[in-house]
């Protein structure tokens, strides 16, 4: 084996290594209750005979992946023999533990499902002391009661979903069962990688974040062999690849099943082979000016082809492939017209239609197969225009608030993490999942994208000039939307400014005698930071008050 080649695929490998350990680390529980009792119109009544009359504090419901069904709850006096209402109530969370307060002395406890339908996985009974109340008739109802050992003691992102999981697991899940799709406000790529996980494990929380993890932990080689690509040194691409696997950001978003670590998965991909074809065709015209009217060789036209094989797959996943597409098409625009092909010209042309046209639309229809609307399609491309007007539509009118929304002149600085999830553990423990990004690698990444940008300007520097458009491409169109926005939307530039930061590394290590020394002493800095913050965004229990000591700037509410 070559020695190069040696150094390079440990080094990769143990970066990959240890993060895929850490991402896999207490991921999520492999087991959650998967019967379910469903409520219709005609059957919407649950009576709970516990025997004896008891104090019951609290109704546990694993909710199906119906969200927000609402209850009318009441308590049967035999003294009266009438019904006295508790009250009414809703549990919210799909594929989530939702807690009811109770706390009535009773015997019977009624509860009436007040929507056209509810699905059900399980119920749980508590008594004051916490302690599991099982009725004397759970056999009435054994879809609900079948998998008490399910039930957690104490409710975090382990054992139910969390934030946008909501929306992208329950839709994998619909698309296994041929439900009826609740999420379509995005392409369906993503949701369909989602379900090959439940398809495996179950609709558990492990199930549901499989291949996002995989797909995050995959997203690490990839970046070294970007940043070799780039930089020809072994030890810049090790120190750029490692601030992908210790930013904060990439930790969480790896570890949630929404589609987002697979946008940015696919935009780096796409980016990664451009280049490629974008060196390759360089040196081909370069040692061929005399080539005529030939196709250019294989190692030129397949990177090419990858290329728009990868966008697709972006496309179809987020618009924000779209965007990343315009960038391509502006460095393959320049490339091509600085290298003109002459009389390739046609070829290439009908080349690009194919693999940037073609492609990318076949691949974005088909991903609208699984999906099943309220009213029938008439067909494949009835269902895939219905289905772009409407998320066009959704997100050019959507007017919502929310508390952790952020501008994106807010993303660069990390002013507004989201909170995903908190959860009490104790009476001092939280468990907190935090969508962040390692500010000491985020900040300085500010200054290395001002000097990649002076690099193209002023010294004409062609990589500069690539990593600068890449990162415009997945930045600036999001200076120009006007609904509501997260933190987390800037993950795919992060990425490009990560790139810029190995750009700076490699000129402060080739003109400095102690750049090397310096560079590692940032990395062990920017790791340190990583494990600092670590529990506030793993979701591993922590005491609140340490979350409260990282609240570095007055905006990063890391727990509750």
């Amino acid at each position: 084996m070559n020695k190069k080649f040696s150094k390079d695929f440990i080094c990769a490998a143990t970066l990959t290594a240890v993060f895929a350990i850490l991402a896999f680390f207490r991921l999520g529980n492999t087991y959650a209750p998967q019967s379910y009792y469903t409520t219709d119109s005609s059957n919407r009544d649950i009576v709970l005979d516990f025997g004896d009359y008891i104090d019951v504090t609290s109704l546990s419901v694993f909710l199906g992946n119906l969200n927000t069904r609402h209850f009318s709850l009441s308590a049967f006096n035999e003294v009266s023999g009438a019904w006295e209402v508790i009250g009414d109530t809703n549990a919210e969370s799909v594929f989530a533990w939702n807690k009811i307060d109770i706390n009535y002395n009773l015997r019977y406890l009624g509860i009436v499902c007040t929507d056209d339908q509810a699905v059900l996985n399980e119920m749980v009974a508590q008594g004051p002391d916490g302690s599991v109340l099982l009725p004397a008739n759970y056999t009435d109802y054994p879809e609900l009661f079948d998998e008490q050992e399910m039930f957690p003691n104490v409710k975090t992102y382990m054992n139910g979903t969390m934030f946008d999981e909501v929306y992208h697991g329950r839709t994998a899940y619909e698309f296994l069962h041929g439900l009826t799709t609740y999420e379509t406000t995005h392409p369906h790529l993503g949701k369909i990688l989602i379900s090959l996980g439940v398809l495996v494990f179950g609709m558990t929380p492990f199930g549901w974040r499989l291949v996002p993890v995989l797909f995050g932990i995959m997203i690490i080689p990839l970046m070294y062999l970007f940043a070799k690509k780039l930089f020809k040194d072994t030890y810049i691409a090790t120190a750029t690849t490692a601030l992908l696997a210790f930013d904060c950001m990439h930790y969480t978003l790896s570890r949630i099943a929404t589609i987002d670590i697979f946008a940015a998965f696919f935009i780096l991909l796409m980016y990664y082979y451009l280049y490629r074809y974008i060196q390759n065709d360089h040196k081909y015209r370069r040692a061929n000016a005399w080539a005529g009217d030939r196709f250019p060789p294989q190692n030129v036209y397949v990177p090419l082809a990858l290329c728009g094989i990868s966008m697709a797959l972006g496309v179809a996943t987020k618009w924000t492939g779209v965007y990343a597409g315009l960038g391509l098409a502006v460095l393959f625009f320049w490339h091509t017209l600085s290298h003109f092909p002459q009389k390739q010209v046609m070829r290439l042309f009908g080349f690009c239609c194919i693999f940037f046209i073609v492609i990318p639309l076949f691949v974005y229809a088909i991903c609208f197969i699984p999906v099943v609307g309220y009213t029938p399609y008439k067909n494949l491309a009835d269902k895939v225009i219905q289905g772009t007007v409407y998320m066009f539509d959704y997100h050019s009118n959507l007017v919502a608030e929310h508390y952790y929304s952020s501008p994106f002149y807010e993303w660069p600085v990390n002013w507004m993490p989201l909170l995903y999830a908190n959860d009490a553990v104790n009476a001092t423990q939280v468990s907190s999942v935090s969508c962040m990004g390692n500010p000491v690698i985020w900040w300085a990444g500010i200054p290395c994208v001002f000097y990649v940008f002076f690099c193209w300007i002023f010294k004409k520097d062609k990589k500069a000039r690539f990593l600068c458009i890449a990162y415009l491409a997945q930045y600036v169109p999001w200076m120009s939307i006007s609904r509501i926005t997260f933190i987390y939307h800037y993950f795919p530039a992060i990425i490009f400014v990560m790139l810029m930061m190995g750009y700076t590394m490699m000129k402060i290590k080739e003109h400095f005698s102690w750049g090397r020394k310096a560079v590692t002493t940032y990395l062990v800095i920017a790791i340190l930071c990583f494990f600092l913050f670590f529990p506030v965004v793993s979701g591993f229990p922590v005491d609140k008050e340490w979350g409260i000591k990282l609240r570095w700037l007055k905006d990063w509410i890391l727990v509750l």
